[in-house]
């Protein structure tokens, strides 16, 4: 709020006195923190599973950052992609109680070890996709097209995780 009023003045005060006008950097601007959605992915996606299928979702995140599939290389255009990562669709139903977190949730912790953790392992072999196949079939959808045998790499948990 501060930065905002600060940032105004100094808005107001350029078109009085014919002064440049100064340019905010992201980071003034920023009101979601990047690492916040990273976790608040992991808890949508793997809340229910054992810290290493936390930590293999985190490395998802991570590598289609790093070799910018369906990213521009950063946390917000990873997991906001659309129909990527399935907890920010519309129609989940735990995509707003993802929003109201706060550290005082137990879950919430340890999605926060393990984005901070996938940050130095490699449990998913480099993986860039996974699904959960009981929940995809009780849901009545069929498996992803890329979910092959032959691009198939690792299952943790419910999870199984697949390559490009």
């Amino acid at each position: 709020m501060k930065t905002s009023l600060i940032l105004l003045l100094v808005l107001l005060a350029g078109d009085i006195y014919d002064l440049p006008v100064l340019q905010p950097t992201e980071a003034e601007l920023r009101l979601v923190d990047d690492n916040a959605l990273a976790i608040m992915t992991i808890w949508q996606e793997a809340r229910g599973e054992s810290m290493e299928g936390k930590v293999a979702v985190g490395e998802v995140i991570r590598n289609r950052m790093a070799q910018r599939v369906h990213s521009d290389g950063t946390i917000p255009g990873t997991v906001l992609a659309p129909y990527q990562f399935s907890g920010f669709n519309t129609k989940d139903t735990n995509r707003i109680p993802s929003f109201k977190l706060d550290t005082e949730n137990p879950q919430c912790g340890a999605c926060q070890r393990a984005w901070e953790m996938s940050a130095g392992t490699n449990l998913t072999k480099g993986a860039l996709y996974y699904y959960n196949p009981k929940a995809v079939r009780q849901l009545g959808y069929k498996d992803p097209e890329w979910a092959t045998d032959d691009k198939y790499l690792v299952t943790i948990g419910n999870h199984q995780f697949y390559r490009g």
